[in-house]
């Protein structure tokens, strides 16, 4: 079972969210994410891990919430996930290679 926890900035950003979405976003992570037990079912539940320059993170997909991202960093050996953001499908990724080289060195959560 994992925890999951939020960055200030996560908090911001869901707040401006609808409703609708942020219904969605909350069920996610309390049925598909915080009961897995590992990975693979962090896999299947839509999560991906990330590569290249955004190597460390990790992001969350799922048809609930179609157009937006959630992209979290994993702390395996603690099954501990920080959500960073919540954002737009579109924008998801831009300048994201400082939280991952933070992600990298240990420096998030």
């Amino acid at each position: 079972m994992f925890a999951v926890g939020f960055s200030p900035k996560v908090k911001r950003q869901i707040a401006k969210l609808g409703e609708s979405v942020k219904h969605s976003i909350k069920t996610y992570l309390e049925e598909k994410i915080i009961p897995a037990k590992n990975k693979k079912e962090l896999y299947e539940a839509g999560g991906t891990e990330l590569v290249g320059n955004l190597k460390g993170l990790w992001r969350f997909k799922s048809s609930e919430f179609k157009n937006y991202r959630i992209i979290a960093y994993l702390e395996d050996d603690k099954l501990v996930i920080t959500v960073l953001a919540v954002e737009s499908r579109s924008g998801s990724y831009k300048n994201k290679e400082d939280l991952a080289k933070k992600a990298r060195k240990g420096k998030i959560g």
